[in-house]
């Protein structure tokens, strides 16, 4: 699948919310107008709501839109909760340059003025993200992520096709819808391992976090699998 949008968003608001609501939580309690979350709570809630997409995108087209974006999101928190498990700043996560800044200052004592990347982090790519759990440097086995040349290609496709979906067009999109599945069946695969396989992040979730994400996936990969004309070979 060839992207209609080659750039791709920043990932530091991603990355600031959790940041905030970090800070806040830390600082005074939420006003019933404030909106907290974790990473988990939101990976949960990405693959909820991506089941319930799944469930009528055969008859509601525009559902495939906010399938796709709901399954990239899923993905960078799956990898997000796994990289930050017992990373007190979340540097694996950071770009280098950040990730850096707040090592030489842990190392220095945490002496001096705390680093602007512990409130503001800049987070890689998605694909970044991608990568760097399935990397054994990064996420230790058995928890590392078994990736290849298919799950890299299957998800770049999907952040491509994200990314397309996240920009206004006049003239509107037009796709092959038979072309999504397997992409989305992939990104379920990568969550499942993440959260539920080997999940190493569980403590900070909430109760039954693990059976909820499993059967989200399940339903997922259920109505992509029964959507009709769907090309099974492209999954191969």
């Amino acid at each position: 699948m060839k992207a209609v949008v080659k750039d791709r968003p920043s990932n530091q608001a991603f990355a600031g919310a959790f940041a905030e609501a970090s800070l806040l939580s830390m600082t005074q309690p939420p006003t019933p107008h404030h909106f907290q979350t974790t990473q988990p709570r939101e990976l949960l809630a990405c693959v909820e709501h991506a089941a319930d997409l799944a469930g009528r995108a055969a008859e509601d087209h525009g559902a495939w839109r906010w399938l796709v974006i709901a399954m990239t999101l899923g993905v960078q928190n799956a990898c997000l909760c796994a990289l930050d498990h017992g990373d007190e700043y979340g540097t694996k996560a950071m770009t280098r340059t950040d990730a850096r800044e707040v090592k030489r200052w842990t190392s220095n004592g945490r002496r001096g003025p705390e680093p602007f990347a512990i409130r503001e982090p800049r987070i890689v790519s998605p694909l970044e993200l991608l990568r760097r759990v399935g990397d054994s440097y990064f996420l230790r086995p058995p928890y590392q992520l078994p990736l290849n040349r298919r799950i890299t290609a299957a998800f770049d496709d999907l952040v491509d096709l994200r990314n397309t979906f996240l920009h206004f067009s006049e003239d509107g999109w037009s796709i092959d819808l038979r072309e999504v599945p397997p992409l989305v069946i992939v990104s379920c695969d990568i969550v499942r391992h993440l959260a539920v396989t080997q999940p190493i992040y569980l403590r900070h979730a909430g109760p039954r976090h693990r059976e909820r994400v499993s059967a989200a996936l399940d339903a997922i990969e259920a109505a992509m699998r029964d959507y009709p004309g769907i090309d099974e070979t492209a999954e191969a």
